[in-house]
């Protein structure tokens, strides 16, 4: 029997998507209408139909180019409130791992850089050895998303390593030495890790099917590719691990050349694509429990490894390249 406070919290959530969807709608209607010459209130009229039709946000609706879509279009989309609908079959599995501590332990295979956990049960003294020895290190709280409260410390840089002392007395981080990447992979933007984004779903019968495989990078100075920190990914053919259109940044911006580095990416070829093919379906196998997945995964001179699980990972950017996935995941959990 679903409790009266359960009900109540539905609610609440339910009519702040809608404020929120009704705000946006206002908000993001001149980004079309002056970009393609369409009235501003109609966009506006779009876009509400299509948050209370599809349960696309505004957002959903400027990013999947819903304006250009018919009805038949926009329905083989996985938009947020389907997303988050979504969700709730995987939550179980977020409850399990309940951050990159117990992730790391998980995958420890398919881990290879060295990396300690800092709380407050640390000593202080094995903390700043573990930065000594390392050089530059990547502190990451346990429990965060879109390269948030990442920090970036050298063994020299007193005043970091205070903050992340102090730190990780309140909330636990992992330390981690640097990722060298493949000579290929650093020249488009060296500042950061630039990590392949490969979608997972484990099917009913077991089988793995990848979704999607794209490459994000990073802008200049920036030591995160995240596309919420201005990242820009870029999609590849599943079949021959090439790139094979536009770049697009979370604005939605296309780019076919890095837009820092200038190096072209049409046409750019993932290096030992079967190993990483081979590595994606290990992964996704490992934990069967967690059916759709966002691997964050790392080219080095030696081979592929593993830098982050996302669980479900996002249905932007699993969409961001113009392939609706709707149709999908209402085979698979319907």
């Amino acid at each position: 029997m679903v409790s009266p406070n359960s009900m109540k919290n539905k609610l609440v959530k339910k009519i702040l998507f809608y404020k929120k969807g009704f705000a946006d709608a206002f908000k993001l209607a001149p980004i079309v209408s002056e970009k393609y010459g369409f009235k501003r209130g109609g966009v506006i009229a779009s876009e509400l139909w299509c948050l209370l039709r599809y349960g696309a946000s505004p957002v959903d609706y400027v990013r999947f180019e819903f304006y250009k879509k018919n009805h038949q279009e926009r329905n083989r989309y996985l938009t947020i409130r389907r997303y988050r609908k979504l969700l709730k079959k995987f939550g179980f599995y977020n409850k399990t791992t309940y951050g990159k501590i117990a992730e790391y332990k998980t995958f420890a295979n398919y881990i290879h850089r060295p990396w300690i956990v800092a709380d407050k049960e640390t000593e202080t003294q094995f903390i700043i050895d573990f930065i000594n020895k390392q050089g530059v290190v990547f502190a990451k709280p346990d429990h965060g998303d879109q390269g948030k409260g990442v920090m970036r410390i050298k063994a020299d840089d007193s005043k970091t390593i205070e903050q992340l002392i102090n730190d990780c007395r309140r909330r636990a981080y992992v330390v981690e030495g640097t990722i060298e990447q493949a000579p290929e992979i650093a020249a488009i933007n060296p500042s950061s890790v630039n990590t392949v984004r490969a979608f997972t779903l484990l099917k009913h019968n077991g089988e793995v099917q990848i979704l999607s495989i794209m490459l994000r990078v990073g802008r200049k100075g920036s030591h995160v590719d995240n596309w919420g920190s201005g990242g820009v990914a870029y999609d590849f053919d599943i079949e021959t691990g090439i790139c094979v259109g536009y770049g697009r940044d979370k604005q939605n911006n296309p780019y076919i050349f890095h837009p820092d580095s200038n190096v072209r990416m049409v046409g750019f070829c993932l290096p030992n694509y079967d190993q990483l093919i081979k590595t994606i379906v290990g992964l996704a196998k490992l934990v069967p429990q967690a059916r759709m997945v966002g691997w964050d995964i790392a080219i080095t001179p030696i081979g592929y490894e593993l830098v982050e699980m996302n669980c479900p990972g996002g249905h932007d950017i699993l969409q961001a390249f113009g392939k609706p996935f709707g149709d999908v995941f209402r085979r698979e959990f319907n």
